[in-house]
């Protein structure tokens, strides 16, 4: 056996069904969206600074941002002239960036409630298509076929280097066993094995640590990644919490580096 006969698209939807992933509800983010607008909307950081300088976009071209959230990428966007089509299945995302588009007057923000699932005829093509931290789909074929479709120029999507969002500590404080998300290499092998010879770079983040204040703030990210904890699993969680305080130890969280993958479309 060679890596040629391995199918990526199938041994990726095997990983999603070992780590036991689940396609989190909109009403999850809708409840973060304006938390998350404070947090990023018009923030400097290595990681917009180096994606938006990688993509290039010109004021005459078009974008489809995937995934758009409080709008991050869209905004900017759009205020540099280009006609932006902002696309998330958060409504409370979408009405976060609505404001903006109203406060900020961008009639080029074209805002699409829909998901990586639903069926996506009435998306419009565009001339580069962006997808930031918004790649774990439930199959890589159809996202990979839905870009093809709608993308005439660039594509640039972002993807997770390390299998968890969370401190690994966590895991065992709570008493589970995880394998973790599926990591950047499978859509890129995937791309690869339909005819696509990507580009790959790597962004550095400012992240790394959780910034959360108290006990409470931790359990609510834990049962945002996890899903409610049972009273053992919170007691763990809370002697991990402790300890972490006693020590002064910071807690990991999210991603210290991100998986940059582009290409050009023939």
């Amino acid at each position: 056996m060679t890596i040629y006969d391995i199918d990526f698209n199938q041994l990726y939807k095997q990983h999603l069904i070992a780590c036991n992933h689940y396609n989190l509800p909109p009403e999850k983010w809708d409840k973060k969206a304006v938390k998350m607008a404070e947090n990023l909307v018009g923030k400097a950081s290595r990681y917009n600074q180096q994606l938006l300088e990688t993509m290039q976009v010109q004021p005459d071209e078009t974008v489809l941002d995937i995934g758009c959230g409080p709008g991050t990428f869209a905004i900017p966007l759009a205020q540099q002239g280009s006609q932006v089509y902002a696309l998330d299945y958060s409504m409370g995302m979408l009405d976060v960036l609505a404001e903006y588009k109203q406060k900020l007057q961008l009639e080029n923000l074209n805002l699409i409630r829909r998901s990586w699932a639903e069926d996506w005829n009435d998306v419009p093509q565009v001339d580069v298509i962006l997808a930031s931290r918004s790649t774990l789909v439930d199959d890589l074929d159809d996202m990979i076929d839905k870009l093809c479709a709608k993308a005439k120029k660039r594509v640039y999507l972002t993807s997770v280097t390390q299998c968890h969002f969370l401190d690994e500590g966590v895991f065992a404080a709570i008493g589970r066993e995880d394998i973790g998300f599926p990591t950047y290499i499978y859509l890129l092998n995937r791309l690869y094995q339909k005819g696509i010879q990507a580009n790959l770079s790597f962004i550095e983040t400012e992240s790394g640590r959780f910034m959360g204040e108290t006990y409470e703030d931790l359990l609510g990210s834990v049962e945002f990644s996890l899903g409610p904890l049972n009273e053992k699993e919170k007691q763990g969680l809370t002697a991990f919490y402790r300890q972490k305080q006693q020590n002064n130890e910071p807690i990991k969280h999210g991603q210290r580096k991100w998986a940059l993958i582009w290409w050009n479309v023939a």
